[in-house]
């Protein structure tokens, strides 16, 4: 697991973030003090704190950012990502939403919630009109899987999907895995970005 820095907002601490790296690989650091990262492959940013774009836009070249906010926006998101920051998650998050964003950033792909996700795919399906067909893909993908694709790009969420195709909520994933694996894309933005 990767060993964590948290740059938190003055008197804002979560439980959830003890639980997702423990003691030893948690540091909180109210005040920005950039010697103590030596050890720390991520940094988490509150977007509470006044400084919070500088650190990111420091802190980027060498470490790998994430924001987290108590509110999440689009707005904020796109500035987050915009200073170099490759997540961005709610500060109140379960422990194991923190475990899979840390792990996903470590592994070169970007975490969004999955409700601004959801907004953003709505947004890029009507701003870029989609032109691929399943022709495009049939050597790669299977009918399925460009469904499933085709209504992640719309915006749908996995629950969505598995309503309006008739199947579980695991095969959904089990179709964007193989949809990912395929298509050599490492997640919902850069398959919508493709499709």
């Amino acid at each position: 697991m990767a060993n964590v820095a948290i740059f938190t907002a003055p008197g804002f601490t979560a439980s959830s973030w003890t639980t997702a790296f423990g003691k030893p690989q948690l540091h909180v650091y109210p005040d920005a003090d950039m010697q103590m990262l030596d050890t720390c492959d991520v940094v988490l940013i509150h977007s509470a704190r006044s400084d919070w774009t500088m650190l990111v836009t420091q802190l980027q070249q060498s470490k790998l950012v994430l924001v987290i906010s108590q509110q999440l926006a689009l707005v904020e998101l796109q500035v987050a990502l915009s200073s170099g920051a490759k997540g961005y998650l709610d500060a109140g998050s379960n422990s194991v939403n923190f475990i899979q964003a840390v792990a996903a950033i470590h592994n070169g792909a970007l975490w969004i919630p999955a409700a601004l996700l959801n907004q953003l795919n709505r947004f890029l399906s009507k701003a870029i009109p989609s032109k691929t067909t399943w022709q495009t893909f049939e050597g790669q993908l299977s009918k399925r899987e460009f469904e499933v694709a085709s209504l992640v790009r719309q915006g749908l969420s996995n629950k969505a999907v598995a309503e309006r195709l008739f199947i579980t909520e695991r095969t959904v994933k089990q179709h964007l895995t193989a949809t990912f694996a395929k298509l050599g894309v490492k997640d919902r933005l850069q398959l919508i970005m493709l499709l």
